[in-house]
């Protein structure tokens, strides 16, 4: 005997606005008991009081083999696809009526759910036995993701599908802010040897492109201020308003404390300075000889004929 027990959410679809209001929380289907059956039973539970109520058997043929489920968005119909007897049916709780949808304008597979692939843990919605979760609280819907063993597993988006937040492309905004910040640290900051500096700069992460421009002025020998602006290029897809590509900053440099003069020389400076000592050692050397030739003359050290024929330099 093979029962098929398949349970679709309804407060999943109703976060997408579906009409009118449902008066369960979850379908309940239950394929016939045995081979020698054909009645499919629906029932409708309400998670609030935990009743079930049946609400319609139909005869889709033995066993309920390959059947799958899923709720209509637009009329929120139970459709039930893949049954015993090779249709599509569509059942209307609310007016408790079946309906046979034929091949040649059946939404197709995209829409139809496997077995067993929706059912409800408390009130969390899975969409696999251990995959894709989403549950809804009074402020918000969450979503997160676990492996076959129930374990938290990431969320990857692949296949050259991009995820998207009020119409930006959430990778492409990240590498965005990161070239448009290093497009920014080209720029000068603090003017040097000059009151106004300004620059050019670009940057790029992620494969995207941006452009700064900006300049740095010297008010006194204190206070200095910066500007500068960086723009993505142009023509990016999904790249949201102009405010989402471009940045731009202000700021300024006070300096504290008591200005110190700087004390490193260049080598340059070094061999002038070697020499100029140099010369003033040499011309020491001619001040002494001059001063001890004086000194002898004072103390008649020297004879009278020397006086004569002695020249000072």
């Amino acid at each position: 005997m093979k029962n098929l027990f398949r349970a679709v959410l309804l407060s999943f679809f109703s976060s997408v606005s579906l009409s009118p209001l449902y008066a369960f929380d979850i379908f309940s289907i239950e394929s016939p008991p045995d081979e020698n059956e054909t009645l499919t039973k629906v029932y409708g539970i309400d998670l609030s009081t935990n009743t079930k109520t049946l609400l319609t058997e139909k005869d889709l043929g033995a066993n309920g083999a390959g059947m799958n489920s899923f709720v209509s968005p637009s009329t929120g119909e139970l459709i039930l696809t893949g049954t015993a007897d090779s249709n599509h049916h569509a059942y209307d709780w609310k007016s408790d009526t079946w309906r046979t949808i034929t091949d040649d304008i059946f939404p197709g597979s995209p829409l139809v759910l496997q077995k067993q692939s929706m059912f409800a843990n408390s009130n969390v919605i899975s969409v696999g036995q251990n995959s894709l979760k989403l549950q809804e609280t009074s402020k918000e819907m969450k979503m997160w993701a676990t492996d076959s063993q129930g374990r938290i597993a990431p969320i990857n988006i692949t296949n050259g599908s991009k995820l998207l937040i009020n119409g930006r492309d959430v990778e492409q905004s990240i590498n965005n802010v990161g070239a448009l910040s290093a497009a920014l640290t080209g720029l000068p900051t603090v003017p040097t040897e000059t009151s106004l500096a300004c620059g050019l700069g670009t940057g790029t992460h992620g494969g995207d492109f941006a452009f700064s421009g900006g300049c740095a002025s010297k008010l006194n020998e204190k206070l200095s201020i910066n500007y500068a602006a960086s723009m993505t290029m142009p023509g990016q897809d999904y790249a949201g308003d102009f405010e989402d590509t471009f940045s731009a900053r202000a700021g300024f440099v006070w300096k504290l404390g008591k200005a110190i003069k700087p004390t490193q020389i260049s080598m340059k400076e070094k061999e002038n300075f070697k020499n100029k000592i140099e010369s003033l050692e040499e011309k020491n050397k001619q001040l002494i000889s001059r001063l001890e030739r004086l000194e002898k003359f004072a103390l008649k050290e020297i004879k009278s004929k020397d006086l004569a024929i002695y020249k000072l330099k």
